[in-house]
């Protein structure tokens, strides 16, 4: 399973981060975006990432799909002089009125002191999670404005397998900063290994469960755990849940933690049914999720059948074990996954 920190699912109910209290430090101005304007002018001509590359190609300009990608999906603009002119040119051929996407380019992203005043998490995300990711799926455009209003300062997570060898249950610790002003919740993103997993049940230990969300047909589930009160800028807050997850026959051979920026303290403690100890478990670090394994330690059991993790430095990136099998996740693993 993976999960994603510090940060809801549709049939479709609206992301939570349409909500005003979701997006505290989000502007509150309702116009479209530059990657939503891309977006539809690419959809409404039926042109694809590919073809526009090669038809920017043709006129001399060198932007990789990848980046295009970003533009549409907001998780970056163009800032650089060729980038600009890209845009000009994509106007062009799209057939689009001069100008159309030139006016939705926000302000050049500030350098030096001014970065203090953004919220890191938006583009670190982008940074770590590759599109498609579970996170970008179940929240859709809004997957990388997940908690930017927070920052997380440190994460526990305990997770207990059933004699099915299924993740049976996560309990989990945040302690986050707020970034800004009025930010009143967490939320948090579980993605599940077996679709066939048939329900969830979150209990809040510290804090209080405004949103539940679960998604089957993305296995998903997305809930707000609020802080009682409105978080001031600087503000540290402590939110504390179970997740319990219904019964299940597939087993699990991962989980890994998605951290777009360092943390102080990460720890990862995973305890195993006694009817079904794994044969071998590794601890492991991926730089983001299209990256491969690395810094693969093998972990022994203790006299409780259960292994930990805990880094000296949590760099920005997926911290994870693996076990069963040498069952290393390779670059884009469908396994379950916190956030």
């Amino acid at each position: 399973m993976n999960h994603l920190d510090p940060p809801s699912a549709t049939g479709r109910p609206e992301p939570v981060s349409q909500r005003p209290e979701g997006s505290a430090c989000a502007d509150p101005a309702a116009r479209i975006t530059f990657g939503e304007a891309l977006h539809e002018a690419l959809r409404a001509d039926g042109l694809s990432l590919q073809r526009l590359h090669h038809h920017l190609g043709e006129r001399g300009i060198s932007v990789s799909p990848a980046t295009l990608s970003h533009w549409q999906r907001g998780r970056s603009q163009p800032e650089r002089e060729q980038s600009l002119q890209a845009v000009a040119a994509i106007e062009v051929i799209l057939g689009m009125p001069q100008g159309a996407l030139q006016t939705l380019l926000t302000t050049r992203r500030p350098r030096g002191r001014a970065l203090a005043l953004r919220s890191p998490v938006p583009e670190a995300l982008s940074r770590v999670l590759s599109p498609g990711a579970p996170l970008e799926v179940a929240l859709g455009p809004d997957a990388y404005r997940f908690n930017e209003g927070l920052v997380t300062l440190s994460v526990q997570e305990t997770l207990f397998l059933d004699d099915q060898g299924c993740i049976a249950r996560y309990m989990v610790n945040h302690v986050v900063r707020a970034l800004c002003d009025g930010v009143r919740h967490l939320t948090a993103h579980h993605n599940f290994d077996d679709p066939d997993t048939p329900s969830v049940q979150v209990t809040v230990n510290c804090g209080r469960l405004e949103a539940l969300r679960f998604r089957q047909e993305v296995r998903s589930a997305i809930f707000d755990v609020g802080f009682g009160r409105t978080l001031r800028r600087g503000e540290t807050a402590i939110i504390d849940y179970t997740l319990d997850v219904g019964p299940r026959w597939r087993s699990s051979d991962h989980h890994e933690r998605t951290l777009p920026v360092p943390v102080r303290h990460y720890l990862l403690h995973i305890f195993f049914h006694p009817r079904r100890l794994p044969s071998s478990v590794h601890g492991y670090y991926r730089q983001s999720s299209e990256r491969t394994a690395e810094d693969i330690r093998p972990l022994s059991l203790d006299a409780s059948h259960s292994v930990h993790i805990m880094p000296a430095k949590c760099h920005a990136g997926l911290y994870g074990i693996a076990w069963k099998r040498h069952a290393l996740p390779a670059a884009a693993p469908s396994g379950p996954r916190g956030e």
